[in-house]
């Protein structure tokens, strides 16, 4: 009796403690689980934990406050609330994650693409409000699925947009989109092989709210000449990751830029700190920016340059307030109004 008693003593101990876990939706992925879609070769991957973002008083305003300031939106939908009942889709509730993949050269004007959104949806009333507001230029079967061409004025920017699922959709380059499909039918290789970037995002935290790694920094910038007041050597930089979290009211996050170089990373470190105390020396006057400054840390090692920060979320609606203010100062005055018939 008394080992029943101590068990479930034990039990009951364990369900207060332990926090009770948040069930996923069914169909709902978060952004590592969504890697294994994205087709293999990127030099650039992307993602969104769209829950966090999307719980941002900013995501807040900008989809409701902001909706009739978007020409397009605004067109389609009289207010946030008609495009939900049009679409079916609370973009609040009903979008989990999103991932975005470049692939090519940085220097090429139209670079191939493919992002992946992992939501509850129904495909079908989707696609009616698409027809009607005649998103697509045309269509085509590809693996028995239906690929839509989206329309754009510029005719270099071919992009298909596929229902992939019931809970996922993927967009992008034909040729990406394409292997996309593939991969939704165990055919081909996702970015999950492909090694020089997932040393990379590998460590990187996938659950933050924002994540990104760039595997290869292109030429142009590891070539540039170094010289003048602020010297840079970024021959070495091989690869750029960076993330940003939120919680508890407060944004953090890292910027790190990989380079073999430890004198050159102590070199760039030293300079940004420098331009950092040149900052603060100007911000006696200004209680807000010294905090954002001093909320901000540099530093350099033998493999890094690393960038980190951790702003409250009220700090950063006041130096948006500040800035808004600022560019509103400097903007130039409205000419006289016009003459009625005239």
């Amino acid at each position: 009796m008394k080992k029943k008693v101590l068990l479930l003593t034990l039990v009951l101990v364990m369900l207060l403690l332990v926090p009770a876990c948040k069930k996923k939706a069914p169909g709902q992925l978060g952004s590592e689980a969504m890697l294994a879609m994205v087709p293999e070769g990127p030099a650039m991957i992307m993602a969104f934990n769209f829950q966090q973002f999307a719980a941002l008083d900013l995501f807040d305003k900008m989809i409701k406050d902001d909706w009739q300031k978007n020409p397009k939106a605004g067109k389609a939908f009289k207010d946030y609330q008609d495009f939900v009942k049009q679409t079916g889709i609370d973009l609040q509730k009903d979008v989990y994650a999103v991932v975005a993949a470049v692939y090519g050269g940085f220097d090429s004007e139209n670079p191939e693409v493919a992002g992946m959104v992992n939501l509850k949806y129904d495909p079908d009333k989707l696609l009616a409000v698409l027809k009607q507001n005649q998103v697509f230029a045309g269509d085509e079967k590809y693996r028995g699925l239906n690929m839509y061409t989206l329309k754009d004025e510029d005719a270099r920017k071919d992009m298909r947009l596929v229902f992939l699922n019931k809970a996922n959709i993927v967009f992008g380059s034909p040729l990406q989109v394409k292997k996309a499909v593939d991969l939704n039918l165990d055919k081909g290789k996702s970015v999950l092989q492909t090694a020089s970037l997932m040393k990379y995002v590998d460590k990187l935290d996938k659950k933050s709210m924002f994540w990104l790694a760039v595997g290869a920094i292109p030429d142009k910038i590891k070539n540039a000449p170094a010289g003048g007041m602020m010297p840079v050597d970024l021959s070495k930089a091989e690869a750029f990751t960076a993330f940003l979290d939120y919680k508890g009211k407060t944004f953090s996050g890292e910027f790190r830029l990989i380079s073999f170089n430890e004198a050159g990373n102590k070199q760039i470190a030293d300079m940004l700190n420098g331009l950092k105390s040149l900052g603060a020396m100007g911000s006696a006057k200004d209680p807000d920016l010294a905090q954002l400054l001093n909320s901000i840390q540099l530093s350099s090692a033998a493999d890094h340059i690393k960038l980190t920060f951790s702003l409250s979320e009220e700090l950063m609606n006041k130096m948006s307030a500040k800035a808004k203010d600022k560019a509103r100062a400097m903007a130039p005055p409205a000419g006289p109004a016009p003459i009625a018939g005239e």
